[in-house]
């Protein structure tokens, strides 16, 4: 009977995909001493091709870009492999937008500005590997 390894193997990169100049330092200042890795891109465009460069397990995008917004971003990554959780950056975070990203398959929201133990725990949870089905254990 062999363990479950994908267990063993998951990833602590984060892809923020913001134009806005002051999410990066923010998130890095927040994510380094937790040991996560931090990708940057500014446009959808960008987002997804080191999406399928580097294979994040949680993507985390601003409302708006400007080539789109986080809807066409949940959009295009939902056709990948191993497609990575959305969180979504807002400084209008509200129920409303909360409920519309959840509906929509998105992971969750955080709010900015971006509060250090909210974001990793929101993150820590996305990044945590799902448990294997039962039928994994069997010989």
């Amino acid at each position: 009977m062999r363990p479950y390894t994908s267990l063993l193997h998951f990833s602590r990169s984060v892809l923020l995909v913001s134009a806005d100049r002051q999410d990066r330092p923010r998130l890095q200042r927040i994510l380094d001493p937790a040991g996560y890795r931090l990708i940057n891109a500014e446009t959808c465009t960008d987002a997804l091709r080191l999406a399928g460069r580097y294979r994040p397990p949680v993507l985390v995008c601003d409302t708006w870009l400007p080539d789109g917004g986080w809807k066409e971003m949940l959009h295009e990554i939902a056709a990948m492999p191993d497609a990575p959780l959305l969180i979504v950056i807002s400084t209008q975070a509200d129920d409303r937008l909360w409920s519309e990203v959840l509906n929509l398959g998105g992971y969750d929201v955080l709010s900015k500005p971006l509060a250090d133990e909210e974001v990793l725990r929101v993150i820590g949870l996305a990044c945590r590997p799902s448990l294997p089905p039962a039928t994994a254990y069997a010989s």
